[in-house]
């Protein structure tokens, strides 16, 4: 539905809801289905409740993605206007002069319980302290979220006062925060029903989608039938709830951090899962703690971009024979502030320097290659081949050390499990595991005497999986199989001991304290388990192919017999590592972002 200048012989008052399908955490979220009706249905409809909301707008930006927003809004007989996709407050003003606009109501389409009654409170404040911008009373607090009323002289001075000022463009409202003398400044009183903690309820991770999908289910509630009074009665009674979204942080009023990472890596096929699923933790920790999205371009197979996609990130492959071209086209298009290379083979030292121009911070992680020297950062466990690497020539900033490793999985409390009366044998040797090492290794266990129990992972890049696990189930009584899992943290909870091909996965057992036994690929991962059996977390057995069975089947049985070792060991990896690399890589980011930010011209777009 178009929008034409009208005018108006009495006080209008307007919602403008202002929506985006570039959202850089949950790209395409003011339509993502809820209760099977979009968000920002959700949004409209609860605005319709109003008694003081005369006009409803979208103001959406002309960027040619956000046509499906147009079209919806189309199809839903509700007003659109469009404008720069950078400058918010120039969206807002052409909205408020089409409309004729007295009394603005800035609506995030992110917010999903909106109440009508707390907004025409708010509108009523403003309307009867003569103010330009409406706040609660100092003290008071609130759970609702996602209004702000203002009046268009306050917007009429942001225009032409403060119309460049970054706060003012990207969040309008939020210059008001800022600058609370801007402006007359309205005080509205406590509104009751609300005058309480509430949760997180804005969207803009795959995780609150999740929160409010399931508030709707436990509420048993149809589109639009769930109230934020309702939702506060059933955190009450499941106060729970709240945990499946907490983690996620806020975005500030304004920041000039936020924006993308472009997360180069290897996956799928020969390459093994490691590298994905420890850049999915990175890319998780990125979007939910410091406000940076992620989209990811993988050299590997197509079944690599499975677990990205479903973690909420947008994934492609990578053309290969161009790699660095590839990459230098995604980056014109998407404009990352953040390039993170993860990867085995790639673009060159000189290929990545001319990519590092365009974008404000780059960044490698477990690159021992030239390619390192065009890096702005780099993270290292303290493994043998980081400690010898040469700098000379370089700017970047090497990390080294355990709190640097990244993990494949976010480390979680588990519940102390009462002593088995027998140990349990974890077998893990990839996702594809391209040697055969899971079937190999059952045999080599056979014959032991089953004191043990042993649980194999079939890995969904395994060839043959149903067969190969068929074949090992049959080999002896105590082995048994776990397929199609996608998350084993409840198995190393439960595992006295792990046997396992070295990599991401050897640093995710060590963090949950699982002595194990490394096979490793190459004299490369050879080199690295060094480390880790120095740090007395698990032993070494060498490459695959240069050990006989018998003394897999050896080292297991030790192992599975001197209660004392594994104890020093489950020790040795509490203390190690713990866990906390994500997180702590994103917020290192983050900081540098801000300070490249704060000395150079920002690239960031509002």
């Amino acid at each position: 539905m178009s929008v034409t200048p009208e005018p108006s012989d009495h006080l209008r008052i307007v919602a403008v809801i202002q929506a985006r399908m570039g959202s850089t955490r949950l790209p395409g979220k003011v339509l993502k289905p809820i209760a099977g009706k979009p968000l920002l249905w959700h949004v409209v409809h609860r605005l319709q409740r109003s008694s003081l909301i005369e006009r409803i707008v979208v103001a959406t930006s002309d960027n040619p993605r956000d046509d499906a927003i147009v079209e919806w809004a189309r199809e839903n007989d509700v007003a659109v206007v469009r404008g720069p996709e950078d400058n918010v407050l120039a969206r807002f003003a052409r909205a408020a002069e089409l409309l004729d606009a007295d009394v603005i109501v800035r609506v995030n389409s992110d917010a999903p319980f909106l109440d009508a009654g707390f907004i025409d409170h708010l509108i009523g404040a403003l309307l009867e302290q003569d103010g330009d911008y409406v706040l609660l009373e100092e003290g008071a607090e609130t759970a609702h979220q996602g209004v702000d009323p203002f009046t268009r002289r306050a917007l009429d001075k942001l225009m032409m006062d403060a119309a460049n000022d970054p706060a003012a463009r990207e969040h309008v409202t939020g210059y008001f925060k800022l600058h609370p003398d801007f402006v007359r400044i309205a005080r509205a009183p406590a509104y009751p029903a609300f005058d309480k903690p509430g949760a997180r309820l804005t969207i803009d991770t795959p995780d609150d989608l999740a929160f409010v999908e399931t508030v709707h289910e436990r509420l048993a509630a149809k589109a639009g039938e769930a109230s934020l009074s309702d939702l506060l009665l059933l955190l009450e009674r499941e106060p729970e709830l709240r945990a499946m979204n907490a983690h996620v942080r806020q975005k500030p009023i304004f920041s000039h951090i936020g924006g993308l990472a472009l997360i180069r890596c290897d996956g799928g096929g020969g390459y093994g899962y490691g590298h994905v699923k420890r850049m999915v933790a990175l890319a998780k920790a990125l979007r939910d703690r410091e406000d940076i999205g992620a989209m990811f371009a993988v050299n590997g197979t197509v079944d690599a971009l499975e677990p990205i996609k479903n973690a909420g990130f947008e994934a492609c492959l990578v053309d290969q024979a161009e790699d660095a071209a590839f990459l230098s086209k995604l980056i014109a298009v998407r404009r990352p502030e953040l390039l993170i290379c993860d990867m085995r083979e790639g673009p060159s030292q000189r290929e990545l320097e001319a990519l590092a121009r365009d974008v404000s911070i780059t960044a490698v992680v477990d690159d021992g290659s030239a390619r390192r020297l065009a890096a702005d950062v780099a993270y290292y466990p303290p493994v043998p081949q980081a400690a010898v690497l040469d700098w000379t020539g370089s700017d970047c900033v090497a990390r080294i050390g355990w709190e640097w490793a990244l993990l494949g999985l976010t480390k979680t409390r588990t519940n102390v499990r009462p002593r088995a009366p027998r140990p349990s044998l974890l077998i893990t040797m990839g996702g594809s595991d391209p040697f055969g090492l899971t079937l190999r290794t059952a045999r080599a266990l056979a014959n032991l005497d089953p004191i043990f129990r042993a649980r194999f992972v079939i890995g969904p890049g395994m060839e043959n999986t149903a067969q190969t696990a068929k074949r090992i189930a049959s080999l002896a009584p105590h082995f048994e199989t776990i397929e199609n899992a996608d998350d084993l943290t409840t198995e190393f909870a439960a595992s006295d001991l792990a046997l396992t091909a070295f990599g991401v996965t050897a640093y995710e057992l060590a963090a949950y304290g699982v002595p194990a036994l490394y096979l490793c690929l190459n004299e490369d991962h050879a080199l690295s388990a060094s480390a880790f059996e120095r740090a007395g977390m698990g032993v070494s057995l060498g490459v695959h192919d240069k050990i006989e069975d018998f003394d897999i089947a050896s080292a297991a049985w030790a192992l599975i017999g001197d209660n004392a070792r594994r104890r020093d060991m489950h020790a040795a990896g509490l203390m190690t590592i713990d866990g906390g690399g994500a997180a702590r890589i994103a917020a290192d980011l983050s900081a540098s972002l801000k300070q490249r930010c704060s000395t150079t011209p920002s690239r960031i777009a509002s």
